[in-house]
Parts: structure tokens; C-alpha cells; sequence
């Protein structure tokens, strides 16, 4: 094939992120049709499916995972979804796209970080990656909630006190959900402006990478260190 070639998984990303599912269940229908085993793009393709309002089409994509992979929380969450969602409901949430940009880290602005004290699994399975969520600030910890004020988990002790005191000093920031695995749910921090109290500074230690949105490769554990703002900070047990 052509080395430009248009169909491929970051272009099915990309098309996902932009909310633009027509394309996006071209792409991945692609990828599907030179490996029928291929989870991520089946679970992509049902996405679009869903988020386009062909449930029934969605519904048997999503059944047709649960034969490959049982467990598979993507699919699980989404059939549950299908059961609980009017058509409507399906259509109208997509209407805000993410550019994929946002999830090209620049370094002091990002900062990836895994979540503690989960919500239960019926509130997770609401949430999908790529999604914003949002700050709430509660005495010593910074809570990440959904558009309805939905709890979904907490920031680890040493971040939630330094965005505690940038928050303070009024700097702003967009969350959105990175990826998702069973236990575990990772979101990624962009830095939208500062206050003037930490105009010069940088809200996290500097990095740079590309962040794919998806599923958290499984067996894999969340990475603890990934906060490591404050060298003298504590972990909730």
C-alpha cells in the first residue's frame, strides 16, 4: 500500500478526537477488514457507531469484542451505555471536539496523572477517552468530576497540593480522560492561562511526547510517579 495511505490507527484517532465519525467508521471499518481480530479498531468502529446513533450496529460490533475478549471493559461500558441511552442523548453529546493537539504535551504546560479513589465501576463506565472532565478543588485534594458533577476519582496528595496553590493563585486548566483500564483511569492536565502570581512559572516539571488516547495496554499498572511535583510530598494509602 501507498506509504500515505489514509487508513491507519492515528488517523482513526484523529478522526475520533475531531468527533467527525463518519470518517472515523471508514477508517476503522478499513483496519477491521485486513484483521477481524483487532481490538482497538473494533472498539473504535462501535464508538463511531454509537456516537452516529446506529446503536443496532454498534451493539453487535461491541458483541462481536466480547467474543474475542470477554473482559473487555471498552465494550462492556459501551453496551451498558446502548441500554441506557436514548438516541438523542447519543447525538447530542458530541458536541465539542478535541483537537489532537491537545494531546501533544509541551513542556511546564501538561501533566499526566493517575487517578486515586475511583468512583465505582457503574460511574466509570460513563466515561470515555478524550472526554473533559473538571477540577474541584476540596480542602487538601483536587477531585475530577464530569459535566454532570459526577465523582470520578481524586489527583494524587503532592498534585492535588500544588494545583491546590496555582488554582489559588489563579492560573486555569482543561482535564481530559487519556485512557481507561479495569482499576485504573489516567487523565491528562493542560495549563490554559496563568495568574499573575505565577506568571513565570511553569505549572509541572517540564517534559515532551505524544500522547495516544486509548485503552491502558493490559496488565499494565498505573504508574504512581507520574506526579512527582513535590519531592517531600505523601501518597494517600
Amino acid at each position: 500500500m501507498p506509504a500515505n495511505n489514509p487508513i491507519s490507527s492515528d488517523k482513526a484517532i484523529e478522526a475520533a478526537l475531531s468527533q467527525n465519525w463518519k470518517e472515523a467508521i471508514r477508517i476503522n471499518t478499513g483496519l477491521v477488514k485486513k484483521d477481524k481480530s483487532n481490538i482497538d479498531s473494533l472498539n473504535r468502529l462501535g464508538f463511531a457507531y454509537l456516537k452516529s446513533g446506529q446503536m443496532t450496529k454498534a451493539k453487535r460490533i461491541f458483541q462481536k469484542v466480547l467474543k474475542l475478549d470477554p473482559y473487555n471493559q471498552i465494550s462492556l461500558k459501551n453496551l451498558k451505555r446502548l441500554t441506557s441511552l436514548k438516541r438523542k442523548s447519543l447525538q447530542g453529546s458530541a458536541n465539542q471536539s478535541i483537537s489532537p493537539l491537545f494531546f501533544l504535551e509541551e513542556p511546564g504546560k501538561t501533566k499526566i496523572a493517575s487517578l486515586i479513589n475511583l468512583a465505582p465501576t457503574q460511574v466509570l463506565s460513563s466515561v470515555s477517552p478524550g472526554q473533559e472532565v473538571f477540577l474541584k478543588a476540596k480542602n487538601h485534594v483536587v477531585e475530577i468530576r464530569d459535566g454532570k458533577n459526577s465523582y470520578i476519582g481524586a489527583l494524587p496528595d503532592d498534585l492535588s497540593f500544588r494545583l491546590i496553590r496555582l488554582l489559588t493563585g489563579g492560573n486555569s486548566y482543561k482535564i481530559v480522560v487519556k485512557g481507561i483500564a479495569k482499576n485504573s483511569l489516567t487523565v491528562l492536565i493542560r495549563e490554559i492561562s496563568r495568574g499573575k502570581r505565577y506568571a513565570q512559572h511553569p505549572s509541572f516539571t517540564p517534559s515532551v511526547s505524544f500522547v495516544p488516547m486509548g485503552r491502558q495496554p493490559m496488565g499494565e499498572k498505573p504508574d504512581v510517579t507520574v506526579t512527582g511535583e513535590e519531592e517531600d510530598g505523601q501518597q494517600t494509602e
